[in-house]
């Protein structure tokens, strides 16, 4: 396994750890496919699932911090303007690239977003987020977390 959950990643809300087991569980996917050579199709795939995640994690975590009055919330917000960016770049080089290098690229890339992102700027609103029922239920809003819905074979469909 290229990379695993653990404990010491959880932001105190389940909801939101919940979307970042299912990132780690495309890392690891795509992971995967690159090791075995099979990455164009596995990429065009988990791409289409990382706008997926992009579009439901991302606003239900930026509400999540608003409804426990995080007062980075702008700068987090921006980090993921550049992720979607770097995201949507990647999708057009996709098109006309060398699928391989390009699985590659967005392997590392998703775990370096991970060790930053979740270790680091995610772990900042814990304080605000963890037992915060206003938090919690603004969360639930949004459904299951995404990994149950890949475990329950909701998000295989397109």
């Amino acid at each position: 396994m290229f990379y695993q959950w653990n404990e010491s990643m959880s932001v105190g809300v389940p909801l939101i750890d919940n979307d970042h087991k299912a990132l780690i569980h495309l890392i690891n996917r795509l992971h995967e496919s690159v090791n075995a050579g099979d990455t164009y199709d596995v990429l065009d795939e988990l791409l289409n699932r990382l706008a997926d995640y992009i579009e439901i994690h991302f606003t239900r975590e930026e509400r999540v911090m608003d409804a426990c009055a995080y007062p980075q919330t702008p700068e987090h917000k921006e980090e993921h303007a550049v992720f979607v960016t770097f995201i949507q770049g990647l999708r057009k080089k996709f098109t006309a690239g060398d699928a391989q290098a390009l699985a590659r690229d967005l392997a590392d890339y998703l775990k370096d977003w991970l060790n930053h992102h979740i270790l680091i700027q995610d772990m900042a609103y814990r304080e605000f987020a963890e037992g915060n029922a206003d938090a919690t239920r603004v969360a639930e809003a949004f459904g299951p977390g995404l990994y149950d819905k890949m475990r329950s074979g909701a998000a295989e469909q397109h």
